[in-house]
């Protein structure tokens, strides 16, 4: 049986973590900056657990987070270590075990003081899809275990998951505790329309049928997913995906037991909130190298006021004293973009020449204003009130873009702007859908940008 040593917590919150070969202080950086944003812990990404990086990479997180107020538990990518070991081997999948492949790694981690564990009290774990394997495989893996689990996969590529059909219960439900749908968390590629954007809509079969079988729900939130990376080479619309979606899963928060947010630093999908260190990334692609040139830091403060309200049942603010919390961004290339030997991602039909932004004022604001500015032009005024307001005006030019907040008065008392400029050409090469996000700062100041 197992040693069990860690903690429970309702209604937390994670992050979707990519384990690479971090350096040791990037590892305990990591920890330390989502502690700040307030998430539980990381749902730790394990796509080859042979790789000679993953026990240095998970000692320096579990021996950090070992007597902190932050805890880890393991994802098993079970699509990314089926293709790598096939791979390796002429026999196909005979070759790969799934979720047994991952023994010794559960063995040795599912006593740590830093291990999550579920509302049953047993050690969290997860996956990244089923990986193609069957239930009797699932089944037997978890009785290898004593069955001391709580089992929250993603299984949303098996046949029938979205539609609930009562075979696909009949087959996986004696295996799962809970469920978790990646696919969700975006709009589908080449999907675009308004009603789509940051909709739940896919989630509730799914969060009605484990509610009806007695099992929990993990929801995805996200900004977007594009990636010219892992063999694809696609966009799925983000621009209102992140706080439309905010708004959307806190309108449902009761029937939820956790949120993961994808993801903390998975560079090329584009949709990290956290660092993206170069040792532990694929600098070969242009649009995240490591990630410097395409921060998305700024987006967390926005996650921070939407973890206490769904914490607390609450609408959205910013900290307490704090004026405003909030975000713009926009992707550096314009849609009649040509770039000359690429291709354009799958979906590109979808982008739009856009200033999103989301401002969460504090209770008792009244009167003020957000005003975006393209290239020296005003493209949308508009007034916002105590809450999350978002926008996504068109009109944008090659150049400066900016956003200031006023106040009834006139006067300006927050501005986004910085980061690159807006270009008519192609400086990356490729049709770059990737996002610069930009935060708020106190006072006034001149739009700019960097080439």
């Amino acid at each position: 049986m197992l040693h069990l040593l860690g903690e429970t917590q309702a209604k937390a919150v994670f992050a979707h973590y990519m384990v690479g070969s971090q350096d040791q202080d990037h590892a305990q950086q990591d920890i330390d900056n989502a502690m700040t944003v307030g998430l539980d812990g990381f749902a730790l990404n394990i796509g080859d657990p042979t790789a000679s990086y993953v026990p240095t990479t998970l000692e320096y997180l579990y021996d950090y987070a070992y007597d902190k107020d932050f805890k880890l538990f393991f994802s098993m990518d079970l699509s990314a270590e089926t293709a790598a070991c096939t791979a390796g081997c002429a026999s196909g999948t005979a070759c790969c075990s799934g979720p047994s492949d991952y023994m010794s790694l559960l063995q040795l981690y599912l006593g740590n003081e830093a291990y999550y564990l579920g509302p049953n009290g047993l050690p969290m774990i997860s996956t990244y899809s089923s990986g193609g394997f069957s239930n009797e495989t699932f089944s037997t893996w978890k009785t290898s275990l004593d069955s001391q689990m709580y089992f929250i996969p993603m299984f949303d590529d098996t046949d029938g998951y979205y539609a609930q059909a009562s075979g696909w219960w009949s087959y996986w439900g004696s295996v799962v505790d809970a469920l978790f749908s990646w696919e969700a968390a975006w709009p589908a590629v080449g999907d675009g329309s308004s009603s789509d954007v940051g909709s739940v809509s896919p989630d509730m079969p799914v969060i009605e049928g484990a509610a009806d079988h007695g099992k929990g729900y993990m929801i995805a939130l996200s900004s977007l997913q594009y990636k010219d990376a892992y063999g694809a080479n696609l966009y799925r619309p983000g621009g209102l995906n992140l706080p439309i979606r905010m708004n959307n899963i806190l309108g449902i928060a009761s029937q939820l037991d956790f949120v993961e947010i994808i993801t903390w630093n998975d560079g090329p999908e584009s949709h990290y909130i956290g660092d993206v260190w170069a040792e532990a990334s694929d600098t070969s692609i242009e649009y995240c190298e490591p990630g410097a040139a395409f921060p998305h830091t700024a987006w967390q403060p926005l996650v921070t006021s939407f973890i206490n309200a769904y914490k607390a049942g609450s609408s959205m603010s910013p900290p307490s004293g704090a004026t405003a919390v909030g975000a713009l961004w926009y992707k550096t290339i314009l849609q009649d973009a040509s770039c000359s030997g690429a291709t354009k991602p799958d979906g590109w039909s979808t982008g739009t020449d856009s200033l999103t932004w989301a401002i969460v004022l504090a209770s008792g604001s009244s009167g003020m204003t957000v005003v975006l500015t393209s290239n020296g032009a005003v493209i949308s005024t508009v007034g916002v009130n105590a809450g999350l307001n978002f926008g996504s005006p068109t009109g944008v030019q090659a150049g400066a873009q900016m956003l200031q907040l006023l106040t009834s008065a006139g006067t300006v008392v927050m501005t986004a702007t910085g980061g690159e400029c807006v270009s008519s050409g192609c400086p990356a090469g490729i049709y770059n859908m990737n996002y610069q996000v930009l935060g708020l700062s106190s006072g006034g100041g001149s739009a700019s940008c960097s080439s």
